[in-house]
């Protein structure tokens, strides 16, 4: 891990990076309301797309993973290297330095939305001369990509950390009027500058609290944690554990954890 630089404090979450051979052969990230930029630096990975039939779509330079509603199923069958940029919901827009509209649950190449151009920051990368200096060249690479002009507009920073304190609870409705503005506009500022809705935040976020409290104990029971994160029922709570990560709660409790944001599938 390495600390962000304080000018991208308001932007990054983290930045990491991982090397190494597994022992598993497939991995699942869930969803986590960060979006990530991956710079491979080693051999080929993969994405699966679910199918039928699936496919193995080859990872060999630079892609941006928007935010997600749904799991991303990844293999390494090479070994790693990969550096790492997680955004908060409100870190990608001023970087980006295009609308997100339409970025939701995908992940691109970067060189697609910014230019072959940008492949010649892992060039450079690559003749680092170890890792901190490449965090480094991340950082100021991204500090240069800066537009004051698509700084994210300020209700919609404060309305993304209420949905985050809230753990995703906060009614919509009001999330709106204590903003001044329509439920509608507001939306429509969050998918330009977010690529979700508030309402679709708000369920990863209600997610990512159930997940917490699970990983806090093992006996939680499945009524109580739907009471406590939000959901209407436990039949709602297992409908939403499914669609983000395509088990039911108690056989996502049972899967191996690589780390906190995915677990392995085989």
């Amino acid at each position: 891990m390495w600390r962000p630089s304080p000018a991208l404090a308001d932007l990054v979450a983290s930045m990491w990076f991982g090397e190494g051979q597994v022992s598993y052969v497939r991995d699942r990230i869930l969803p986590s309301a960060q979006s990530q930029l991956l710079i491979n630096l080693g051999p080929t990975q993969y994405r699966i797309e679910p199918g039928p039939p699936e496919r193995r779509v080859p990872f060999v330079d630079i892609w941006y993973s928007a935010l997600h509603q749904g799991p991303i199923d990844t293999e390494a069958p090479h070994g790693s290297a990969l550096l790492g940029i997680a955004f908060k919901a409100t870190g990608a827009y001023p970087w980006l330095g295009q609308e997100l509209a339409g970025l939701s649950d995908r992940i691109i190449a970067l060189a697609d939305a910014l230019g072959d151009g940008v492949l010649r920051l892992r060039e450079r990368l690559l003749n680092c001369k170890d890792v901190a200096a490449q965090f480094e060249l991340v950082e100021s690479w991204l500090l240069a990509r800066l537009n004051p002009r698509c700084s994210t507009h300020p209700a919609v920073r404060w309305a993304v950390t209420r949905i985050a304190a809230s753990g995703g609870q906060i009614d919509v409705a009001t999330l709106a009027r204590l903003t001044g503005y329509t439920r509608k506009h507001l939306s429509e500022l969050f998918e330009r500058q977010i690529g979700l809705t508030p309402k679709a935040l708000a369920r990863v976020h209600r997610f990512k609290d159930a997940l917490t409290l699970l990983a806090a104990s093992d006996h939680v029971p499945w009524s109580q944690l739907a009471a406590e994160c939000g959901y209407y029922d436990q039949s709602h709570l297992v409908r939403e554990f499914r669609a983000f990560s395509g088990y039911a709660p108690g056989e996502l409790l049972r899967r191996a954890k690589p780390d906190s944001g995915s677990v392995v599938v085989r």
